[in-house]
């Protein structure tokens, strides 16, 4: 029996990768067993295993596709269930572990600090404690400054009783930071409600852009904070925000604006023109930006989906594809992926052997170039898997199919309405979509690849290959 086991833990925690990947699963697979049992169903409703599944791999994605209505088919229990494998599934579950090694004060081995480090997207483990107790402390402030002044809202506009107000508040934030998507608004209806309160769109809009921006520019600001509130000016002058802190945020801020102007273009004679549009010019803003944002991962919706045009919708599907920055909560290929790509195309049409941005060179020891390509090449292999697949077994259009798939590996949330009509090959083929999405694809290919490259000493002659 003690063979068996250790064979088992060889298979699933034998490397870091594997241990990674395999923790996720196993999280995934326990959550949906809770989600089963009878206190987590509303009495007289029903929860299917494959939806169970379905519905445990998008929170710990933080998806929010879903088969369910949540507040009509969990009870209270279960969606704190649900909750709580979205607050950890937003951080990364390796982070979550990680609170809880450092409240009981166990100290973090090797192997856990290399688990954090691939969780995070780190390149380094060094600092990897330090980097995990800055971000545990700024994202549990950022959620509960939300959950007050979110909840205040909701219920000084007279949504809700006090009671509901505070727990309508406490998920839908931490649903917001963490680009989840799901909601426990009647008949799930997302943000339909507050779609011209524009105090409580801008609170969500904020806690949205903060979750996806990425970790390190969240730590950079509280260190400059800090810096500040000393007062002292040598200290201020000596701090430096880093590199790829401006980055990240410069491409999630210009994704975002970038995406309400084509939006705004699009949708001048569409969406901004129909019955369902806005009434205001204030209101059509809102509406915009509260699209362009939510695509890049959150999920949530002021208008629904089939209200925007075809072309709006591609838009939507590329964005989805994109994503957020890299170590957020949010997925998809990232925003630093599709600049690396865009840049290196540009340096090889100008004959240049370096990538480089805002006169930084991009390091080629890490080999971040060809991680870019690999990572888009991927995406869009599994995302034309799907669609295809899909495609085979579903009576929806190419495009409903196409718009669920993008979705789901970029873990957003949105959908033209089809997620519960689909059959269970489409929902397991959605699963893994959102599960890949979660993990990443540089980690699917870790798994197969071994400790040390292997050199056969053997070299064949070059020959020259036609491209293009």
């Amino acid at each position: 029996m003690a063979k068996i086991f250790e064979s088992l833990k060889m298979i699933f925690f034998g490397a870091v990768f594997r241990g990674f990947v395999s923790t996720y699963l196993f999280a995934t697979l326990i959550t949906a067993a809770l989600l089963k049992l009878p206190f987590s169903i509303q009495p007289g409703e029903e929860l299917s295993w494959i939806d169970a599944i379905f519905v445990s791999a998008s929170a710990i994605s933080t998806t929010g596709l879903s088969p369910i209505i949540i507040k009509d088919v969990l009870t209270v229990p279960g969606q704190m269930i649900l909750l709580f494998l979205i607050q950890f599934g937003g951080i990364g579950l390796m982070m979550g572990l990680a609170i809880i090694w450092l409240l009981i004060g166990s100290n973090i081995s090797f192997a856990q600090r290399n688990l954090l480090m691939v969780d995070q997207n780190q390149s380094s483990r060094a600092g990897i404690v330090r980097f995990i107790k800055k971000a545990i402390i700024i994202i549990f402030s950022i959620e509960a400054v939300g959950i007050i002044v979110f909840s205040g809202l909701i219920y000084s506009g007279g949504y809700f009783s006090f009671g509901e107000s505070l727990y309508q508040g406490f998920f839908t934030v931490i649903s917001l930071f963490t680009n989840a998507g799901f909601d426990i608004a009647p008949g799930a209806d997302s943000f339909y409600m507050y779609r011209e309160s524009y105090a409580i769109l801008t609170v969500a809009m904020s806690l949205m852009f903060l979750g996806a921006v990425g970790w390190w520019p969240l730590i950079d600001l509280y260190d400059f904070c800090r810096y500040k509130l000393r007062k002292n000016k040598e200290d201020i002058e000596k701090f430096r925000f880093r590199v790829f802190t401006k980055w990240f945020v410069f491409l999630h801020l210009g994704f975002w604006i970038g995406s309400f102007i084509v939006f705004s273009l699009i949708e001048i004679n569409g969406f901004l023109a129909s019955p369902e549009g806005p009434t205001t010019v204030i209101g059509g803003i809102y509406d915009l930006l509260f699209m362009s944002l939510t695509t890049r991962n959150a999920g949530f919706s002021t208008v629904p989906v089939t209200s925007f045009s075809n072309a709006g919708q591609v838009l939507m599907m590329f964005l989805m594809f994109v994503g957020a920055s890299p170590n957020s909560a949010g997925g998809g290929i990232r925003t630093v992926t599709i600049m690396l790509v865009f840049l290196s195309v540009i340096a090889y049409a100008r004959g240049r052997n370096t990538v480089s941005f805002k006169r930084r060179a991009v390091s080629v020891k890490n080999e971040d170039i060809h991680k870019a390509f690999y990572v888009l090449f991927l995406a869009g292999t599994l995302v034309f898997i799907m669609i295809f697949f899909m495609s085979i077994v579903e009576p929806f259009s190419l495009q409903q199919i196409a718009f669920e798939v993008a979705s789901a590996f970029g873990t957003t949330g949105l959908s033209t309405g089809i997620t519960a009509d689909l059959s269970e090959i489409s929902k397991v083929l959605l699963i893994i979509t959102m599960f890949l999405g979660r993990i990443g694809l540089l980690a699917l290919i870790f798994l197969f690849k071994p400790k040390t490259n292997k050199h056969s000493g053997i070299t064949y002659p070059e020959v020259d290959v036609i491209v293009g």
